[in-house]
């Protein structure tokens, strides 16, 4: 597992998107104002799984924020990554640069990364909306490297780069995995 996160983390370290210019930026040819473009509702809200029974959370500072963290029986901090006694990994990272407009082809390379180091990973198409306001993507699937493991994976657009808050579990843990990363999501304080 630890190979898997090490290429994880390596792989989205290496990933490079190109931004793509927004036209609508342009000044008109007429020489006149343009009209304000139409108000975009309001992103749908990702992280609203319910708070998981019986977890202690303390707020842990990292390099682009903060999160609130599992503490306690059966949690700790392991070569840089959140680990839980029933095999749960929650992963922190942060890539400066990564704007909102470019989240499609940040999630196209993140499929790709997936793929690339993940033993037999199915991905599921990523969700779109909201995390605490910020632009975000969740991205779930699964993987097999001998254990069969379920992914749950936020990805948010804040303050000009992407925080990845990845989590897997073996697949006999699942039910509990939605309600961790969902509360450290919620909890994301991105500076």
């Amino acid at each position: 597992m630890k190979h898997v996160a090490l290429a994880l983390i390596v792989g989205i370290a290496a990933v490079g998107c190109g931004g793509k210019k927004d036209p609508a930026s342009d000044p008109p040819a007429s020489g006149k104002p343009a009209a304000a473009p139409p108000a975009k509702a309001a992103a749908a809200e990702l992280a609203t799984a319910a708070e998981p029974a019986g977890i202690t959370w303390k707020a842990v500072e990292q390099p682009f924020g903060s999160v609130e963290l599992p503490t306690g029986d059966g949690w700790e901090m392991v070569e840089g990554q959140l680990e839980g006694k029933d095999g749960t990994v929650v992963m922190l990272q942060a890539q400066d640069g990564i704007t909102p407009d470019q989240m499609d082809d940040y999630l196209a390379s993140y499929d790709e990364v997936q793929r690339r180091d993940a033993p037999k990973y199915v991905g599921k198409p990523a969700t779109k909306g909201a995390v605490g306001g910020a632009p975000a993507a969740r991205v779930e699937g699964t993987f097999d490297n001998g254990t069969r493991f379920v992914t749950r994976d936020y990805l948010i657009f804040a303050k000009g780069k992407v925080v990845l808050l990845s989590a897997r579990v073996p697949e006999a843990g699942a039910s509990g995995l939605a309600g961790v990363i969902d509360h450290v999501a919620r909890s994301a304080a991105i500076k």
